[in-house]
């Protein structure tokens, strides 16, 4: 089976271009068509190849970027070019420039994926014009694309909702977390007691209720590892805090030994798709405490529901990783254990590749 993915930027940090689901899914060929890439040839799985197509879309992300990219696509890649015909399915990997539509044309089934409907952004943020292009564009693809599929039952039903979707052209293949990879830690080797990761410099990520529970728990005298994207103004602002170490962008393989050796991960997003660095941490065997926003009560109420605690508040979320920190040793490695074994069970990487290649499957 062959699939064309397109995305406008791919970048191994977002969870939308989860590059292990398709490493996992091995029998699957993908091409990734995208602006520009943030991979490493050597990082990319063996069954995913990348075509670049090059073209000044800008810095923009309000709709401007996947509007020009969708039509550099298809400058490059006409709807008659046999370029389509060698694939089963295209796959619209979160972008939605109106120009793919005519991809129709081509024959090849469209798949069009939603992580989260961007109207949740427009909500979180205020930002009403800014998402003014996003959202209609986003309906426009929901209303063309042959199926939709999203990470969560609680997004289908939003989708559904916002854009007056069938709730049965909506398919959800749960994010999946590689436990070969995310592998349990014991407590005493352990570096840091808290890690917060953000992708995304967004209000949707809650960084100043982040900079409170920072703040609340470096009083206590606990080691905190700040990992992601941050904004000039966000670093110079966790600088400020005495047990906070900025790591910043880090390689894969940084990401995922920060992970495994903090106690706890914190999130404090006010909205989330499904929040894979959750599962992430869960399987390393340490407890994830997040805002109860979007997904995350569907997410981790099957694992512990103590792991949920009321949005936007930071007290709520300091004393649980407090609680939990003052356990003994021993008792949070029993309790690591039964997270693991719980995330895996449900959100294994390898029923999720399944679940995505049944999906491709029924479209062809």
């Amino acid at each position: 089976m062959r699939i064309c993915i397109l995305t406008n930027v791919l970048d191994p940090y977002k969870g939308g271009n989860h590059l292990s689901l398709l490493s996992a899914a091995s029998d699957t060929q993908f091409t990734i068509v995208c602006n520009r890439s943030r991979c490493r040839a050597e990082d990319l799985p063996k069954n995913v190849k990348v075509l670049e197509v090059p073209s000044r879309i800008g810095p923009y992300y309000y709709g401007i970027a996947d509007f020009l990219f969708a039509r550099s696509v298809l400058k490059k890649y006409p709807t008659t070019s046999d370029f389509w015909s060698q694939f089963d399915v295209i796959h619209l990997n979160q972008t939605m420039g109106p120009a793919l539509k005519k991809l129709k044309a081509t024959g090849v089934p469209l798949l069009f994926l939603i992580h989260h409907p961007v109207t949740a952004d427009k909500e979180v943020s205020g930002w009403v014009f800014k998402y003014a292009f996003l959202i209609k564009f986003q309906r426009a693809m929901c209303k063309s694309a042959d199926r939709i599929t999203t990470v969560s039952e609680t997004m289908r039903k939003r989708i559904a909702s916002d854009y007056s979707v069938s709730l049965e052209k909506i398919s959800v293949v749960y994010n999946g977390v590689d436990g070969d990879v995310f592998t349990l830690t014991k407590d005493v080797k352990c570096q840091f007691d808290v890690i917060a990761v953000g992708s995304f410099i967004h209000p949707r990520k809650g960084f100043t209720y982040l900079l409170d529970v920072y703040r609340s728990l470096a009083a206590s005298g606990k080691t905190i590892a700040d990992v992601g994207r941050r904004s000039e103004q966000q670093q110079h602002a966790l600088q400020s805090i005495p047990g906070v170490k900025v790591h910043g962008m880090v390689s894969a393989q940084e990401l995922i030994d920060l992970v495994r050796h903090s106690r706890v991960l914190v999130s404090t997003s006010l909205f989330e798709g499904f929040g894979l660095s959750l599962i992430e941490s869960l399987a390393c065997g340490h407890p994830a405490f997040a805002f109860a926003v979007g997904a995350v009560p569907e997410v981790l109420e099957s694992i512990d529901s103590s792991l949920i605690v009321s949005t936007r508040d930071t007290e709520a979320l300091t004393k649980a990783v407090e609680e939990f920190l003052a356990l003994p040793s021993v008792d949070r490695d029993q309790r690591g254990e039964l997270y693991r074994e719980a995330v895996l069970d449900r959100y294994s990487l390898q029923a999720s590749a399944n679940a995505l290649n049944t999906l491709y499957n029924s479209l062809i």
